[in-house]
């Protein structure tokens, strides 16, 4: 009887379209989980129709309507000129576009929600030697587009197309809560009103460049800013970030400037900070701190070479009172370089350092670390291989007997590699001087350079001769 009852069910169910049983809005939020071209697909099935002119959210990306061609150019035949083969991969680029620019301009045509919540617009893959008017001029109308939406998320990428600056409408769109841009050109907008993002809280500019006017202009027009990120951005030369607001700011500078950078962020709690000048420099950066009274967390990224110390002793100064610090290898380098360390006491809890052992002088930093930083709990050091073990025994005869640990309870060696002596003294002088220990982790690396079955086992025997100031301590290999 069941039986029947279920094939009777069944019969029923074929050919019910449950999916015209859905509701618009249903059918509209799963199209919006969809990339906007397959979304505008669908117009072809009868249930979905139009449905796709109501989307929230608009994405179009170049480069999925051109398939690139990637040209070696020393493989090319001896009848096959070079510049002949990059005009027509140009011609090629240039075709592809159009119908790319042409695309665009039918969905925004046919769009029909009154306010959309996201619009990317990604032309970063478009590569030219020369930019037409009609193609800034239709990027200009894309973005009113989004702004006249009353956009909240928007990204425009135009990497290799730097001649291309955002409309002012853009910089006064008092919906907007995130904002990147990829590559664009900044200009200082001179006539009413001025630029005013009200509802703005996250600005992220990469590749971007335009003079300090322009920058500081920008950064001015958002007061409710809690994130702000600036990347390998030229031009920058007299940046006066102003952010009452802000909580995270992310800086990786191209270059070493000539004038102060003015940090006046009174809020901001997380600070990422870089200077990627490559080479030798004897120029300090200059970096202006009034006020980040707030700042719990610093993470120092790549450092110029800086033959006087001068520019990672000006970082350790102004960041002494975060709880959190951490220092990149090259970064940690320029203090091996400096003749005297000196570093001035500070509030550190939390410090994250990724020395290179091959450097001799590489203890006696970390132990002046370690010793200017009275309130310091956890210590996190990223191992790695080392080929050089001079001059530690030197050093510790010295320096054991006075650093001493006071608050010291977690420490983490990540990625530690064949046992130098190096750092095997770091651990017998955190043993011997951490007084208040709780737990010592060793994490060894899982491929290249690391111990053998027999190393590793050594190496724990003579960890475990070692003498330890707190009795609590435990000591854990992994």
């Amino acid at each position: 009887m069941k039986l029947q009852k279920r094939m009777r069910s069944s019969e029923c169910d074929v050919g019910l379209d449950r999916l015209s049983e859905m509701p618009d809005q249903v059918i509209v939020h799963i199209l919006s989980c969809m990339p906007t071209r397959d979304a505008v697909k669908t117009m072809l099935l009868r249930r979905f129709g139009n449905l796709w002119t109501m989307l929230p959210a608009l994405s179009f990306d170049f480069d999925d309507h051109y398939v690139r061609n990637v040209i070696d150019y020393d493989d090319l035949d001896e009848d096959e000129d070079e510049d002949d083969v990059y005009e027509e991969e140009q011609r090629i680029m240039s075709e592809a576009f159009s119908r790319f620019a042409r695309y665009v301009r039918n969905v925004l045509m046919l769009h029909r929600r009154s306010a959309i919540d996201c619009f990317h617009l990604d032309i970063g893959g478009y590569k030219s030697d020369h930019v037409d008017s009609w193609l800034i001029d239709d990027v200009q109308v894309w973005l009113k587009f989004a702004t006249d939406r009353e956009v909240k998320d928007l990204v425009f990428n135009c990497d290799y197309l730097d001649d291309i600056a955002p409309p002012r409408c853009l910089f006064t769109c008092q919906s907007l809560v995130t904002l990147s841009l990829v590559g664009s050109m900044l200009v200082r907008y001179e006539y009413q009103p001025q630029l005013h993002m009200g509802s703005l809280r996250k600005l992220t500019l990469i590749g971007v460049h335009g003079n300090n006017e322009a920058f500081n202009q920008l950064i001015s027009a958002c007061p409710s800013i809690q994130e702000l990120i600036i990347y390998n951005s030229e031009g920058l030369q007299d940046l006066n970030i102003t952010a009452p607001s802000a909580s995270r700011l992310e800086l990786d500078i191209a270059d070493v400037p000539d004038r102060p950078f003015t940090l006046n962020c009174p809020h901001v709690e997380i600070l990422n900070i870089a200077v990627n000048t490559l080479g030798i420099t004897s120029r300090s950066f200059l970096l202006d701190v009034i006020d980040v009274s707030s700042l719990q967390e610093v993470n120092v990224g790549h450092l110029p070479i800086c033959s006087s110390g001068l520019i990672i002793k000006a970082f350790l100064r102004h960041f002494r009172d975060a709880e959190v610090f951490t220092l990149s290898s090259l970064a940690f380098e320029q203090l091996c370089c400096v003749e005297k360390v000196d570093i001035p006491q500070n509030k550190w809890q939390s410090l994250a350092l990724q020395p290179l052992w091959d450097n001799g002088k590489c203890l006696q930093v970390i132990i002046e670390l370690v010793k200017s930083s009275v309130d310091l709990e956890e210590l996190i050091i990223y191992s790695g291989q080392s080929s050089k073990s001079e001059g530690y025994n030197e050093v510790l005869s010295s320096e054991l007997s006075t650093c001493v640990m006071p608050q010291l309870k977690n420490v983490i060696i990540l990625g530690y590699g064949k046992c130098s002596e190096g750092q095997l003294r770091l651990v017998e002088l955190i043993l011997r001087n951490a007084v208040v220990l709780e737990k010592l982790e060793i994490v060894f690396q899982k491929k290249k350079n690391r111990p053998t079955a027999v190393e590793e086992l050594d190496y724990v025997k003579q960890v475990s001769r070692l003498k330890k100031a707190s009795v609590n301590a435990i000591v854990n290999f992994s």
